[in-house]
């Protein structure tokens, strides 16, 4: 199964009251896990847009302090703009993408909260090339967030706790194949090359140091670097044309061959 994910304009996302400050891909060092706290409280959109107004209006901060959220339903929820630095986390806005849940991290999260937590992680990881620590809030700051069974399960490793009389989901391998296959569609007539931006050029980024291509950070911007790297990986495979540009058959020669 795949986790639902909701953008900001989507959700009905306030503007900051200042432009957004960007994370360094170079300068992240990890993922922070935090919850609401709150028991029987709202849900969706309404509990992300309470969540704004409490950290604008109250708070005073210039948006939303989560960099991502997740629903007791497993939805995930764009916070502040993907990319940029969050307020959640005294001290580690810089380092970190703070991701919290929407709901009591005490209690036991269903199947599909884990899953939405689980997308979350393994994107981030994605997105600066692995090796990120994964913390609760309270190792870094004195609270006891995200609640006692959320911070148990992502510090064993996050793994489906199954609820008592179901049992964990098998991966829908034949939809990631077509989930990433879908992404490649268009670009033959719209290649990813120099000067453009984007998740999917962060997804090759990420993919060509495998082929022993250094695109250099997976920061989501076509730059020289990555011309290079994309132009050196179809000069190994031989039958890409080497022109430094990701179109259909260059993406489907970094991720099905």
């Amino acid at each position: 199964m795949r986790a639902a994910y909701v953008r900001r304009a989507d959700w009905g996302a306030t503007a900051p009251t200042k432009g957004w400050t960007w994370l360094n891909p170079k300068r992240v060092q990890g993922i922070v896990i935090h919850h609401s706290g709150v028991v029987g409280g709202p849900t969706g959109a309404t509990a992300v847009q309470a969540f704004e107004r409490h950290h604008m209006q109250v708070r005073r901060w210039s948006s939303i302090a989560y960099n991502w959220l997740v629903d007791v339903d497993g939805t995930i929820y764009e916070g502040r703009c993907d990319g940029a630095v969050g307020g959640a986390t005294k001290n580690w806005n810089f380092k970190t993408e703070a991701v919290s849940y929407i709901g009591d991290g005490d209690q036991p999260l269903s199947l599909e909260a884990q899953q939405g937590f689980r997308t979350v992680i393994n994107e981030l990881q994605h997105t600066y090339g692995g090796g990120l620590w994964i913390k609760g809030h309270q190792d870094l700051a004195s609270t006891s967030c995200p609640g006692g069974w959320l911070y148990d399960w992502v510090m064993s490793g996050a793994a489906f706790d199954p609820p008592s009389g179901s049992h964990a989901p098998t991966v829908d391998w034949d939809g990631v194949v077509a989930y990433l296959r879908s992404l490649g569609d268009g670009l033959d007539a719209n290649p990813l090359k120099r000067r453009m931006r984007g998740d999917k050029i962060r997804m090759v980024q990420a993919t060509l140091p495998r082929w022993k291509c250094d695109p250099g950070p997976a920061d989501g911007i076509f730059g020289w670097r990555t011309k290079a790297a994309v132009r050196l990986f179809q000069r190994q495979r031989g039958f890409l044309k080497p022109n430094g540009e990701v179109n259909k058959a260059t993406w489907d020669a970094l991720f099905f061959m």
